[in-house]
Parts: structure tokens; C-alpha cells; sequence
């Protein structure tokens, strides 16, 4: 599964009502643009100096959220993962050159639900479906993704429930191809399967990118 990145993966009974994140998470407020942050920053520059606002911003992850969310049924063999095509594309990424600090992504998910290696059901050794991270550029910018880990999460192997995998990157874990991000990218989640018989059903998913505001 990776080490690079914090990633966690739950029978889906336990979220099972859940959407893109969890009731918590629904309840924080982000600024849906960099014009809500600046009015943030001129409401607390009455009282603070600038340097000062600046800092509660950033220490309080007052970033700006962009989130896509798609709920679809889709079923995926090795012939259908040939072309990389994305279950879920992100909007392009705002903010200034590279204002990516934080990244979630949420998928449920299962893979066929059976196997003839039974020594390794319900385990995620020798599962044969599984979820890659596309990066998407504009023409002319440098391919960030090589040599780069960009599994995203492995699927149960032969579990025919649901599971939810739920994916978190952050700034500060220094991933090449993230501090490279810049505003106008995309990314995207995109189903694998490899061998025949093998088959990765995606439920839902959805992807989350917090950037910092231009102020």
C-alpha cells in the first residue's frame, strides 16, 4: 500500500452512510475561494497586524477547498483499465504557483470476491485490483509522476463487501510530484485490474485538495 502517505482502509458497514468525509469534517467551514479568505484576512486586520492574521490563517489550515464527489457503479476488467481512464477527475487547482497543502481522497470499493489463492483472502497480498493517482497538466508543463509512487489504495483481496479506502497527503511529508502542483492541474483516481478474472467495482468516491488563498 505505501508508506509515503497516510492511508486507511474500513469495512464500509461502519461508514456506510457516510459521503465524502466524515460528519466532522462536514462541519468545518473552508473558504470555497480566495475571495472568502480575503475578506477573513480584512475582518481580523481591523484588530491584528497583517503579519500577525497571516499566521492565525495558516496555523488554523484556513485553506481554500475544492471537492468533486461521484457516486456510480462502475466495473472494471484488465481490457477496460488499458487507457488509464479516471473514475473521478478533480477541478483544476487553484492558488498561486504551488499552493497544494493538503489532499484526501475517499473510494469504496471491491475487487471480484473470490479467488483460487485462498491462503491470501481478506488480506491485500496478491490482490490484482487497486487505484492509481493521475496527475493531469497543461501542455507544455513537465511530467511530475515519474518514479513516483502513485498507488493509491489496494482492494481487499477476494472480499466481495464494500470497503472504504480513505487517502491523506499532506505538504509536509515533502512528495515530489505534490509540492510540484501548480494552479491549473488536475488530478484524478483511476481503477486498475490485472489478470483475468479480476475485477475492481468502484461504489463511490471523491477528492478533496485544500490549496493556500491568495491574499
Amino acid at each position: 500500500m505505501g508508506s509515503s502517505y497516510s492511508t486507511t482502509s474500513e469495512d464500509v458497514n461502519s461508514v456506510q452512510n457516510g459521503g465524502s468525509a466524515s460528519d466532522e469534517e462536514h462541519s468545518t467551514y473552508y473558504p470555497r475561494s480566495s475571495a472568502d479568505a480575503v475578506e477573513c484576512f480584512n475582518l481580523l486586520r481591523q484588530k491584528l497586524p497583517s503579519e500577525l492574521v497571516l499566521e492565525i490563517l495558516e496555523f488554523a489550515e484556513y485553506w481554500v477547498l475544492s471537492a468533486v464527489y461521484r457516486e456510480h457503479s462502475m466495473d472494471y476488467t484488465e481490457d477496460d483499465c488499458r487507457d488509464r481512464i479516471p473514475y473521478l477527475t478533480s477541478q483544476p487547482i487553484q492558488g498561486e504557483r504551488f499552493p497544494v497543502q493538503e489532499i484526501r481522497i475517499h473510494i469504496w470499493s471491491h475487487d471480484q470476491g473470490w479467488s483460487s489463492y485462498r491462503e491470501d483472502h481478506g488480506s491485500f497480498r496478491n490482490s490484482w485490483t487497486w487505484f492509481d493517482l493521475g496527475i493531469e497538466r497543461p501542455p507544455g508543463r513537465d511530467d511530475i509522476s515519474k518514479n513516483e509512487n502513485l498507488r493509491l489504495a489496494t482492494n481487499v483481496h477476494a472480499k466481495r463487501e464494500t470497503t472504504y479506502h480513505r487517502i491523506t497527503y499532506q505538504r509536509d511529508q515533502k512528495l515530489h510530484w505534490m509540492q510540484n502542483l501548480q494552479a491549473g492541474d488536475r488530478i484524478s483516481i483511476i481503477p486498475r485490474a490485472r489478470f483475468p478474472g479480476w475485477r475492481n467495482t468502484v461504489k463511490k468516491a471523491s477528492i478533496e485538495i485544500y490549496t493556500t488563498p491568495v491574499l
